[in-house]
């Protein structure tokens, strides 16, 4: 005899639920013909396929339910044990969720029903499972798996003072419309004030352009402690010990935060700054008819303007000049100024090594140059500027060995054009 209900719990167990086997609309006729005492209970339980106690269980569900609720399946696969809680869980449990819909600052509308049956084991001395506290917040209309969110919260920090972080990154996006051709907008704001400190539109994102970009922002502004970038090959050595963008900012005393891999939301500030820029400076390209990114980038340099002194930004509720300022009147800058010893024409250059031969010269952009005192046989830097707009417009080549400058070439005017 108990053999045999053994075996009857364990076919019992592998039988497949009632709203899995029947249809919705089959079990509502039966149970509506039972509790209106047109079927029987024993023909219900051979049509549902349950016992006889489940039965009742579903009348009395049924009978207690209001008609909007019987309209929804969820009712038939609703468990008791969701109403176990005592009012003192439930009223802890209706607070925490109160929090997290109106007053959290950064969880708002993120649910973890781990941490909830955690805190209510602490409190209470019992254990709780994290599927019954979603199955009560669900019955209780706090939580709507629909819409409501479980999964993880990116918390977006901020530095407390300007310069400690510069968020530095391109976009590749078609900027002139008119041109139908893809360019690189490089942008740099402040992580405390949201003040955009650096842009430059360019046809196709390189080091010289990024340097560039850094040169004239620390220029203007001072030297900050660190630039937040991406794991992009420009910034991040793959095979060489530096970059040029790396080694240029370690000769300034900047240091290099890189964001994780397949974390682009840690860098959410500067991709909301591109998005600002891409609803603005197309239109207005194309409204005046730019066809050349030396034109657009007047257009860039008036919208960052108007960005830094009049858009009121969402979080802060302040104008990123307005931020900026109050920073510096509370001495909350960490900003320095750049060292006079320092040759920012070299360093803002690119670099590359060049072996000396026997006969004095180097091997540079598929010609030989000679060079005057050179060391034979041994290791020089062959420094590259590009021609620039602002500065001098053509191109330079230093050779430097130890510090020394070895020679000067200066090759035939250019005109710049970006």
């Amino acid at each position: 005899m108990k053999l045999g209900r053994i075996y009857k719990r364990k076919e019992q167990s592998r039988r497949v639920q009632l709203h899995r086997r029947m249809g919705w609309q089959s079990i509502v006729q039966i149970i509506q013909g039972f509790v209106k005492r047109k079927i029987s209970a024993k023909v219900a339980c051979q049509w549902l396929e349950i016992s006889r106690s489940r039965l009742y269980e579903l009348r009395e569900r049924w009978i207690t339910s209001l008609p909007q609720e019987r309209l929804n399946p969820s009712w038939l696969i609703q468990r008791k044990a969701c109403s176990r809680f005592s009012l003192e869980v439930q009223t802890f449990l209706k607070e925490e969720f109160k929090y997290i819909k109106e007053q959290s600052k950064f969880f708002r509308g993120h649910y973890n029903f781990a941490v909830l049956a955690q805190q209510c084991a602490k409190r209470f001395g019992k254990r709780f499972q994290r599927s019954t506290i979603r199955r009560w917040a669900i019955r209780e209309r706090f939580y709507d798996p629909k819409t409501d969110s479980t999964s993880k919260v990116y918390v977006r920090f901020e530095m407390g003072a300007i310069g400690y972080l510069w968020q530095h990154d391109s976009s590749q996006h078609v900027w002139l419309p008119l041109t139908g051709r893809y360019a690189s907008l490089i942008l740099t704001e402040d992580d405390h004030s949201r003040k955009v400190v650096g842009g430059l539109l360019v046809p196709q994102e390189s080091a010289w352009h990024h340097l560039c970009v850094v040169r004239k922002s620390i220029e203007t502004y001072g030297v900050p402690l660190a630039y937040y970038l991406d794991n992009h090959s420009i910034f991040k050595p793959r095979t060489e010990p530096q970059t040029q963008f790396s080694r240029a900012l370690s000769a300034v005393g900047i240091s290099l935060k890189f964001t994780a891999k397949a974390h682009p939301q840690a860098k959410g500030k500067i991709e909301k700054r591109f998005d600002y820029f891409q609803r603005r400076i197309p239109y207005l390209c194309e409204r005046y008819q730019l066809t050349s990114l030396t034109q657009g980038n007047k257009i860039l340099q008036e919208e960052i303007a108007y960005y830094n002194h009049y858009h009121i930004h969402a979080e802060t509720q302040e104008t990123p000049e307005k931020r900026w300022q109050k920073a510096l009147e509370e001495k909350r800058s960490i900003l320095k100024p750049i060292p006079k010893q320092l040759n920012l024409d070299l360093i803002f250059a690119l670099h590359y090594p060049r072996a000396v031969k026997g006969d004095g010269t180097i091997s540079f952009a598929g010609k030989f140059w000679k060079v005057p005192n050179s060391p034979r046989h041994q290791k020089v830097t062959v420094v590259l500027k590009p021609p620039t707009s602002t500065r001098k417009p053509y191109t330079e080549i230093f050779v430097l060995h130890k510090g020394s400058t070895l020679a000067h070439f200066v090759l035939s005017k250019t005109k710049y054009s970006v």
